[in-house]
């Protein structure tokens, strides 16, 4: 796994990168040791798009223009919660994000549903989608695209989040992702498979 020193990123950015300061300043740069790298708008995006070409620990993440680095060695692979049944998540809407605990709901298949109050503080919703509530009935809910990460877990997913109800539920299109452990009512471990 690579290791560099602040030096050396500095050298790699001055003999790959600087050259794109003119045209993408500002822009995300996913860049390898030997000058291979993946440029793009959206952070986590490329994140996910070097983890698949490059591999974990195998690339810096880094903003054209800005000398702020992300090393990108190990990501958590589990996350406990003795809250039971609930997991903290971290999840973002437009530009509003938060963290909150999230009721591990199995009989709920989609990523999240945050409260409908929240709507008033996020803004206006990416639209309405029919919901299939659990008593057999259909609802409209509104909802946004965004992502959704289990704490500890540093996995941000892309997901579309339902604003309806009071409660914070964490559906199974994010927990079908991971192995889940209810453990005998006093805590919920989540596991990355």
């Amino acid at each position: 796994m690579w290791k560099p020193t602040v030096d050396e990123i500095e050298r790699l950015y001055e003999k790959h990168a600087k050259q794109l300061e003119a045209t993408h300043w500002g822009k995300f740069l996913a860049l390898t040791p030997d000058g291979q790298f993946i440029l793009g708008e959206d952070d986590v995006e490329i994140f996910f798009k070097a983890m698949q070409q490059f591999g974990e620990g195998n690339f810096v993440l880094i903003r054209i223009g800005e000398r702020s680095v992300d090393v990108l060695r190990q990501v958590s692979q589990s996350a406990r919660s003795d809250i039971y049944p609930f997991v903290e998540v971290a999840w973002s809407a437009r530009h509003f994000r938060q963290q909150n605990w999230a009721y591990a709901d199995t009989g709920f298949e989609g990523f999240l549903s945050i409260p409908s109050t929240l709507i008033q503080r996020i803004g206006e919703p990416h639209g309405n989608v029919w919901t299939r509530m659990a008593d057999g009935s259909v609802s409209i809910s509104m909802a946004y695209f965004g992502t959704v990460e289990i704490v500890g877990i540093g996995e941000a997913i892309p997901s579309r989040i339902l604003a309806m109800g009071g409660e914070f539920l964490l559906g199974r299109r994010i927990l079908d992702r991971y192995r889940v452990t209810f453990d005998r009512g006093q805590q919920i471990v989540i596991e990355r498979i």
